[in-house]
């Protein structure tokens, strides 16, 4: 095997002028693959950077749509019972007159009635035309005016829908900041004549942004059309009811994300986040949503810092192979005179061959292995003796065989068209020794006989086993976008099922148990049956968080779940109503029979363990019971009832039930 770098085609050692050359022509090319590659490498890193960037932009446009649209369907719903009273009451000259519907019932009476169907609503009122309230739901601030400035708003406002406002807390009667949505009264004539009223606190909107279910590090906001902050998660209380951006700012997120699909900015919070705007249609509310840049590129850094870290090595590889040439040209500089030093060139070939991490191999014309360096056993299992003289191909899969056999073809064609002497480059896999199957990219060159006809094959295989599975994941990522692409058109629906329940327990929130246990008291008067309301807590429960930590109070929580609901009815309602509390509404149960409901929880809990890190964790409950109709009319005052039994059971010394 005789080195071409260090001697001519005629044998005669190259003159140093020719070895400068050589040694020149590798560097060239080297600076110019390297080039090549660090051009490929930022260009690839830099895509990879907007994409991830584009894709996070898209999914924040994409939640602040499926919250707005949820913000939006709760506003319509409020609209729907502010239509309903309006189309219940008759004006005459802006004089609201009793028509006779519901006779018996005061105009309050019905606003109360039509507003315990809202829980959102704080209240409900009535005003003329001179915005004086001359009925609200809980028969105080009448006679009350509405600002100046709100009256007149009313006036002018010609939507065909409510017309929907946020009043700040020095402005409103309540002396709460609130969100309004009003319908007007227009006589024959086309003038204003009054409408109706329903107000939602902020409070209340921050509560259901508190109830979303995001990342720890995401943002959502809820701001007018003014820029001013109406809620927020995670709430920034001090920011509330101040300016968010200007407006100015605002234009600049949309123009950023209309020009290259990305808007980043800083929050009010110091974080730059990626945002999605979407303003709700018909209302002069927005909905921002944020994801935090950092957490959105940590993958992305992490590629980076491996590509980086694989072009350094190939850097450091490259120099290895420079500098290992100039020894090898310095070595045969001094040993080309005679065949002796030849051959001692050839075993210095030999040792580089064999300490490569690349596979070296040479095969006849018959495809018989002649030759394979060290790395063949390191990389398949296979020893020297193992490999001389077996036919190559039995060295691959049946998928090799083929695409080997294609190459073979490939080459013949060369040969035939006279391109001769030309260099291949193809991918199959291998067999292991231990019955794996390795990728390698194969280099190949002929080895030419004296009659010019071709003696056998030589070049190196190496395995890109690796590269194979990280195109394999890549492919895999990009079909997992797509599957999010069309999982997204469901989130909705999933986010509004999680609002209604606690994401720990499972069991049903606060939120639901505003709006049933209302559905559930109608009901009852409907059907004249009772209602059971049974309020439980932990007791000494605050005990567990601070010796066992609050995975361990969790524990204590889910378990207590778990009794309520495999001991309750299909038709049971059972909720967390907040901390360690937890609120049963239990339709067409007496109070002995709710009693013994709450003593069969109460005694499997005690009885009940729960082991939690190698600690063996026992607490007891205590309950209070209050029936409708005889301890409330309302939902409102059943959990008060309820609350203040539960009291009475702590203060008689715990673990006990109590009933009103």
């Amino acid at each position: 095997m005789i080195n071409k770098s260090v001697v001519s085609n005629e044998g005669i050692p190259l003159t140093p002028l020719q070895r400068r050359m050589s040694l020149l022509k590798i560097l060239s090319s080297l600076f110019g693959i390297f080039t090549l590659l660090g051009l490929w490498l930022i260009f690839e890193l830099r895509d990879g950077y907007d994409q991830a960037l584009k894709q996070a932009s898209y999914r924040a446009v994409q939640r602040s749509q499926i919250f707005g649209q949820s913000l939006r369907t709760q506003i319509l719903a409020s609209d729907y019972v502010l239509r309903d009273v309006a189309s219940r009451i008759q004006i005459i000259d802006g004089v609201f007159v009793d028509t006779g519907f519901n006779q018996g019932k005061t105009l309050s009476t019905l606003l109360k009635e039509k507003g315990d169907t809202v829980p959102d609503f704080f209240s409900m009122v009535l005003f003329d035309r001179d915005c004086k309230f001359i009925a609200t739901a809980t028969g105080q601030n009448i006679g009350i005016r509405s600002k100046p400035e709100l009256c007149e708003a009313r006036k002018k406002f010609k939507g065909s829908g409510p017309m929907v406002e946020y009043v700040a807390g020095n402005r409103s009667a309540s002396g709460r900041p609130a969100l309004v949505i009003s319908r007007h009264f227009i006589n024959a004539s086309g003038q204003f004549s009054g409408g109706v009223l329903g107000v939602i606190e902020l409070e209340r909107m921050q509560r259901w942004l508190d109830s979303l279910d995001i990342a720890s590090y995401d943002a959502v906001s809820l701001i007018d059309n003014s820029q001013l902050l109406l809620a927020r998660r995670p709430a920034m209380h001090s920011y509330l009811e101040k300016r968010m951006m200007s407006e100015a700012d605002m234009n600049s997120l949309s123009e950023k994300f209309a020009k290259s699909g990305i808007a980043t900015s800083i929050d009010i919070d110091g974080l730059e986040r990626l945002f999605g705007i979407y303003q709700i249609e018909d209302f002069p509310f927005t909905v921002v949503y944020g994801f935090e840049k950092l957490a959105i590129l940590k993958q992305w850094r992490k590629r980076a810092i491996d590509m980086s870290i694989g072009y350094c090595l190939l850097l450091l590889l490259a120099g290895f192979v420079v500098r290992s040439h100039i020894t090898v040209l310095r070595q045969h500089n001094e040993i080309s005179k005679n065949n002796a030093l030849l051959r001692s060139s050839e075993a210095n070939f030999r040792m580089l061959a064999e300490n490569m991490a690349d596979i070296v191999w040479q095969i006849n014309s018959f495809f018989k292995v002649t030759y394979t360096n060290a790395a063949d056993e390191r990389v398949r299992g296979y020893s020297n003796s193992e490999i001389i003289g077996v036919d190559i191909r039995e060295q691959f899969t049946e998928c090799g065989q083929k695409i080997f056999q294609q190459e073979i073809d490939k080459r013949v064609e060369l040969e035939k068209s006279g391109n001769k002497d030309l260099a291949m480059k193809f991918e199959l896999p291998m067999r292991c020794k231990d019955g794996r199957e390795l990728w390698m990219e194969i280099s190949s060159s002929p080895i030419y006989g004296e009659n010019g006809e071709i003696d056998g094959y030589q070049g190196v295989a190496r395995d890109i086993s690796l590269r194979k599975l990280h195109d394999e994941k890549l492919l895999q990522a990009h079909q997992e976008m797509e599957s999010r692409l069309l999982e997204a058109a469901e989130e909705k629906t999933a986010l509004q099922e999680l609002a209604l329940h606690d994401a720990m327990t499972g069991l049903y929130n606060r939120r639901f148990l505003d709006a049933a246990i209302v559905r559930e008291i109608a009901l009852s008067e409907r059907e004249q049956r009772p209602l059971a309301v049974i309020m439980l807590d932990l007791d000494h429960f605050k005990n567990i968080n601070d010796r066992f930590g609050h995975s361990a109070g969790d524990q204590v929580l889910k378990a207590l779940a778990d009794i309520m609901r495999q001991t309750s009815r299909e038709s049971d309602l059972i909720c967390r109503y907040g901390g360690e509390e937890f609120i049963a509404i239990i339709p067409n149960m007496t109070a002995s029979q709710a009693f013994e409901r709450a003593e069969i929880w109460r005694k499997q809990l005690e009885q009940n363990t729960v082991n939690y890190g190698g600690n063996e964790i026992k607490i007891t409950l205590s309950a209070g019971i209050a029936i409708y109709p005889g301890h409330g009319k309302n939902g409102e005052e059943l959990i008060l009832c309820a609350d203040e039994m539960l009291y009475q059971s702590k203060h008689s010394g715990r673990n006990q039930v109590s009933i009103a």
